[in-house]
């Protein structure tokens, strides 16, 4: 898709796209639903830390009563209509179509939350330089509704994908998480041993990415 065409196809979404974002999140998800549209299409930069989650001996996580977490199917995309913007839901379809895995979280039929895991690499997942090994999936894109967070969700979620990713042979699951992301940082604690791989630091200007992987020796 061209520059002019994701230009286009943002003006017409966001309406729609606005109204999700403040019946889930208020002000703050209509800021969110601007920026991704404006400012971070300028100027973006950022630092992230890079986890290793080990696979063995996954801690037991109990999801809260009524919600039940399961692999997102193509078929159950349209359920999630009222949960993220036209846009997600337009890459979701494309990253079930590649192969890549996403994990929904229920309550009563209702999605609450989603997060997704990747066997391999892609841009469709991310443009960082993260040296995944062959033993380790990514993950990333873990999301909860405001008004259900708090409650475990986001570790059933966290756990979930973890198992799905040990049920297909491998032995971590990576992660990049800001280091001012309190909520994800918690939800380490649904994978085994936790180990820092580094460090990503990185400057987005327009289309343009400048991205560089630390090793923990040398973070500073």
């Amino acid at each position: 898709m061209s520059r002019l065409a994701r230009y286009v196809r943002d003006c017409r979404t966001f309406p729609a796209d606005a109204r999700i974002a403040w019946s889930n999140e208020g002000w703050r998800g209509v800021w969110e639903a601007i920026a991704s549209r404006t400012l971070r299409k300028v100027l973006r930069r950022d630092r992230m830390i890079l986890f290793a989650q080990g696979l063995d001996d996954l801690p037991e996580t109990c999801s809260p009563d009524d919600v039940v977490v399961t692999r997102l199917l193509p078929r159950e995309l349209p359920m999630l209509a009222y949960l993220v913007s036209r846009r997600d839901l337009d890459a979701f379809r494309a990253l079930l179509a590649a192969g890549r895995i996403g994990v929904v979280a229920w309550r009563g039929g209702r999605a609450v939350g989603y997060a997704w895991m990747a066997e391999r690499l892609g841009p469709d997942v991310t443009r960082c330089p993260i040296p995944l090994p062959e033993e380790a999936v990514y993950l990333w894109d873990l999301y909860v509704l405001p008004a259900e967070r708090g409650q475990g969700i986001g570790s059933a979620l966290a756990t979930e994908r973890l198992s799905i990713a040990r049920g297909l042979g491998y032995q971590e699951g990576w992660r990049m998480i800001a280091p001012r992301n309190f909520a994800s940082l918690r939800t380490l604690r649904a994978g085994g041993a936790t180990r820092i791989v580094g460090e990503i630091r990185f400057v987005q200007v327009l289309s343009v990415l400048r991205a560089r992987f630390l090793p923990p020796r040398f973070r500073v």
